[in-house]
């Protein structure tokens, strides 16, 4: 499923601070494993002329919340070149596979990030604000337009939030995240092999 230009513009004007695209521009021969990353070249449709038959609005896939403000560029989420990211995993993972193109987002927005315990325990005693926030991620859903989206859950935290509350409604599945330490090549086996193994078990039919 493509992406009309409207669409991605829209989704770019009122997402684009706190959302991305899994695209990635390639490192080319001799660079490091980070090289290209923070390339957002790739993610205009003026520049890169196949973006949009390339996104896949039909997977989404979510982090717990971002390390950060709010990124200024639009779609810069996801594709930090930073010696502390580990955004080079995910273009690893997932060129060259049906989820190349899917959408990448937080699930909660411009919540203090205190590392992953102590957001779980933030999150726990504002139940409130956790409800505020995932009706705001439908919005965000629904804004892409997508009928039957499957959510890629990067953790076991945002797994079990997503599924307590939106489970209902969507299909979700838990990969490794990219934090964790893994080689490249082994986080790209594992989070392949975990979308493989929901797909089958849940559909009945062939994974990937």
């Amino acid at each position: 499923m493509s992406v009309s230009r409207a669409r991605f513009d829209a989704i770019r004007r009122d997402w684009g601070a706190v959302g991305s695209w899994a695209v990635w521009a390639p490192a080319r021969p001799g660079e490091g494993v980070k090289a290209g990353v923070g390339d957002l070249s790739v993610l205009d449709p003026d520049v890169n002329l196949d973006l949009l038959d390339t996104l896949t609005p039909e997977v989404v896939m979510l982090g717990i919340n971002g390390s950060g403000a709010p990124t200024p560029q639009p779609f810069s989420n996801f594709h930090d070149p930073s010696a502390r990211a580990n955004h080079f995993k995910l273009r690893y993972a997932y060129r060259e596979t049906p989820f190349w193109g899917a959408y990448l987002t937080d699930t909660f927005k411009g919540v203090p990030c205190y590392g992953a315990k102590h957001t779980i325990e933030y999150l726990r005693a504002n139940p409130a604000l956790v409800r505020a926030q995932l009706a705001r991620l439908r919005e965000e859903l629904d804004a892409l337009g997508s009928n039957d989206p499957l959510l890629v859950a990067f953790g076991r935290d945002v797994h079990g939030i997503l599924q307590e509350h939106l489970g209902a409604d969507y299909r979700i599945v838990k990969v490794p995240h990219y934090a964790h330490f893994l080689s490249k090549e082994d986080y790209r086996t594992q989070a392949l092999a975990a979308i493989d193994e929901y797909l089958v078990s849940s559909s009945g039919m062939p994974g990937l």
